[in-house]
């Protein structure tokens, strides 16, 4: 039994220029020979199946070649033959992902310190490089910083955000980029004419649309239909083989999701789940074909031009129905975007993914902001002369007390001003009457009106009685009721200017009585010598408590 050899290693390209796509990276490359300013670390980023490794290996045959360093190797030579085997002895390529501990590293580390054998430097390819540990990382750190003369390293990674900072500064970074449908068509279409199976354009662009920009998975999916398929390949017999729809179950669904008809959806939906297709795979397609006509709307190119690869057929059958919305495109992929992360973690994937088709389908009645607003201008244009309640889409407009105002021309036939009220008002004017000091705001308002030496005395005031033109005033302090007492006359003119009371205000507070009249309750003369003191240090006399007084009496008190 023969070996069997994949179609990725039989069809792997051997110079730069054999490579489809990657344009950038060889053209930078190729000026690096001719201009003899190559660097000794180089780190390939991008997806799988781009080709990183597959520069590596070229890159290390254009320095190593006899007629070289090259940007064009000979093959011929023994160093480019050994090479493309994997047999060089000066050629060390290490998976980064099995070898990810110190010891690894310094296993390299010792083998630099030898010349090359053979060619013309040592070459070192770590492939899937962020996998190694952070102390792997340090022990190649020094070694990257000042390699010897004779040493090159090549190092490729799917994920260059892993790479510590330090390592990414000592090396030229280059950036691979998925490959496109037409070139990933173009080349399967020349590899199965090489194997002697001309296959329709149909299959072609399934299987490029499949591999999502990478080339290795594009021939892994060819190798299935050539060991498999036969003399005659389908389309209908690839999307089976591949668990995706056929093109005419795809237009069908894509048809019905762009006219918005939900039975139709669904219909096609539960063929697409009974054919055991898997709700994620469909969901990425039809995200992919709605990416496609968006930008296909955006910059006018049609959808049957290589830069998309859609059959003739697929672009007239969409041609064909209305042209959909840029806001509906935009909502249907967001839609399709965030529904392939809820059709993992759902528990019913095919509910799931008819709910999503549902939610495509109902966006379609929805009319963006802009739209519904130049419809809502026009229709009362179209109706300003016909009754207001005419139109579903014009308020009614409430009707205006303010008397019409003549005018000496006539009213224009083509604009006419509709009516329109006065806003209510949300802040009526104060009251002008007398105000009612038992009501807090009122008090406030009565308090602004005062000077500030009579605001001052009743800022801590609050009333705790008013009838009969009476206002009883506590502050809680008996000083600060002292001082209101001896100032009530004073105050009562004020408070009755400031509440435009037309009787006067009589002030009262806890222990007084009625103006002149004396305090309300016996107060005790204070003792000589407290009256002595008073009059040497220039006091006042606020209260006299007697032995016998309880102290919670006076509590708040001062002596």
């Amino acid at each position: 039994m023969s070996q069997f050899k994949s179609l990725a290693r039989i069809y792997r390209p051997q110079t730069f220029s054999d490579l489809v796509g990657q344009e950038a990276v060889v053209r930078t490359l190729s000026q690096g020979f001719s201009a003899g300013s190559l660097t000794q670390a180089y780190l390939f980023s991008g997806e799988r199946g781009v080709g990183k490794t597959t520069v590596a290996r070229i890159l290390a045959k254009a320095i190593n070649c006899t007629a070289g360093p090259t940007a064009t190797p000979c093959l011929s030579c023994s160093s480019c033959i050994e090479i493309a085997e994997g047999r060089s002895p000066d050629v060390l390529e290490m998976d980064g992902a099995s070898h990810t501990s110190v010891e690894d590293v310094r296993t390299i580390r010792e083998g630099l310190r030898y010349s090359p054998l053979g060619g013309k430097s040592r070459i070192i390819i770590i492939d899937e490089v962020h996998m190694l540990s952070t102390s792997a990382f340090n022990a190649l750190l020094k070694t990257l910083e000042e390699p010897p003369p004779h040493v090159v390293f090549i190092l490729a990674t799917t994920e260059a955000h892993k790479i510590p900072d330090t390592v990414l500064s000592r090396c030229q970074h280059y950036r691979f980029r998925l490959l496109t449908i037409p070139e990933i068509s173009g080349r399967i279409g020349e590899i199965a004419e090489k194997e002697g199976l001309p296959l329709d354009p149909g299959v072609i662009t399934l299987v490029a649309r499949s591999a999502e920009g990478s080339m290795r998975d594009a021939l892994s999916l060819l190798d299935q239909i050539l060991r498999i398929g036969g003399t005659e390949v389908t389309a209908g017999w690839v999307a089976e083989l591949l668990g995706v729809t056929d093109q005419a179950l795809e237009e069908a669904l894509l048809s019905s999701l762009l006219s918005g008809d939900l039975p139709s959806t669904l219909r096609t939906a539960r063929t697409v789940l009974e054919a055991g297709i898997d709700p994620r795979a469909q969901v990425r397609t039809l995200a992919r074909l709605f990416r496609d006509i968006l930008h296909s709307l955006l910059e006018d190119v049609p959808l049957d031009s290589p830069r998309y690869g859609w059959t003739r057929e697929g672009s007239a059958r969409i041609a064909s129905l209305p042209t959909p919305n840029l806001f509906f495109l935009e909502q249907a992929l967001s839609v399709l975007v965030r529904g392939e992360d809820d059709l993992r973690r759902s528990p019913q994937p095919d509910i799931t993914f008819e709910l999503l088709l549902a939610r495509i389908c109902h966006l379609k009645a929805i009319i963006p902001l802009p739209d519904l607003l130049t419809r809502l201008l026009t229709e009362t244009g179209n109706t300003a002369g016909a009754h207001p309640s005419s139109s579903p889409l014009v308020p009614r407009p409430l009707r205006s007390s303010r008397p019409p105002v003549a005018s000496s021309l006539p009213p224009s036939p083509e604009v006419i001003s509709p009516r329109r009220d006065p806003l209510p008002d949300l802040h009526p004017p104060s009251r002008t009457g007398p105000l009612d000091l038992r009501i807090a705001s009122d008090w406030g308002k009565a308090l602004s009106r005062l000077s500030s030496e009579m605001r001052s005395l009743l800022e801590s005031a609050r009333v705790a009685r008013f009838e009969q033109g009476t206002l009883l005033l506590d502050t809680g302090n008996s000083f600060f009721n002292n001082r209101i007492a001896s100032n009530r006359e004073a105050l009562g003119r004020a408070l009755s200017e400031a509440v435009r009371s037309p009787e006067p205000l009589r002030v009262e507070t806890p222990g007084s009585g009625p103006p002149g009249g004396g305090s309300a309750e016996k107060t005790t003369p204070p003792p000589p010598l407290v009256s002595e003191a008073a009059a040497i240090f220039g006091s006042e006399i606020i209260g006299v408590r007697s032995p016998n007084t309880p102290l919670e009496s006076h509590q708040g008190e001062k002596s």
